[in-house]
């Protein structure tokens, strides 16, 4: 099961899996199986067109992390059931609960109503599993909020707006109402930097959970050029780089 969660992985989130290639087997096996658990979460809007079917497949996840918080038996779900082998603190199964309720939102027909709306959206999903993810990597409890909140942020926006088409082809903006889209590329570049500022006081031994990011600059002059293609040899180069220099 973990041989295919990885594949899976490597397969629909493919910058993640590449930092986690520096972590150690153990807590490489527990990164992949939380993102393995945010691309199922995540892909509840791609599944399910019907916001009442959305919810009821929304709480099925959200009952099956309680489950896990409460050391039950995992579900027969691969994601999960590696969860709860992988996973034993509860309080991370209860912090993941996060990505759920925000989910909700991935149903509802308007854009987001203001930087602030998206902001909270970003923060309860590329922001909590970072923070998870981190803390997987055997930093101490409490990964630094400002910058889980700037990291987040930074790979959050970059995410929207490599996805803008797609959203756009199910009648959503990736944008907050009025917003416009060199705004949303400045923000990713300004949590981005103080995300790079930030990292430099975080232990080497959390960079698996956080090398991806060294990415982010590279997706958005791209985007600004009018692509969105990242080649895999450069991606993996940036990468090393980064595990070698520490510079996101």
């Amino acid at each position: 099961m973990a041989d295919e969660l990885d594949q899976l992985v490597r397969r629909v989130d493919e910058d993640r899996w590449l930092a986690s290639r520096f972590a150690p087997e153990q807590v490489r096996a527990r990164l992949i199986a939380l993102y393995a658990l945010n691309y199922e979460i995540a892909r509840t809007a791609e599944s399910v067109s019907e916001p009442g079917l959305g919810a009821i497949r929304l709480e099925w996840w959200r009952e099956g992390l309680e489950e896990v918080a409460d050391g039950a038996t995992p579900r027969q779900q691969p994601a999960l059931s590696e969860l709860g082998r992988k996973i034993k603190d509860p309080l991370h199964a209860k912090l993941l609960q996060a990505l759920i309720g925000a989910r909700h939102k991935d149903f509802e027909p308007q854009p987001f109503a203001s930087w602030d709306d998206l902001d909270a959206y970003v923060d309860d999903t590329a922001g909590v599993l970072l923070e998870v993810c981190i803390e997987q990597c055997g930093a101490p409890r409490g990964a630094p909020e400002a910058f889980v909140t700037a990291a987040g942020r930074a790979w959050g926006y970059t995410g929207l707006l490599r996805a803008a088409e797609h959203w756009k082809g199910r009648g959503r903006s990736t944008l907050p109402t009025g917003a416009t889209r060199e705004e949303m590329l400045k923000r990713a570049r300004g949590y981005h930097a103080e995300a790079r500022r930030l990292a430099s006081g975080l232990p080497s031994e959390v960079f698996p959970a956080i090398g991806y990011l060294a990415l982010t600059p590279g997706y958005l002059r791209r985007m600004v050029a009018g692509r969105i293609d990242y080649p895999l040899l450069l991606r993996q180069a940036r990468t090393v780089a980064a595990s070698a220099t520490g510079a996101l």
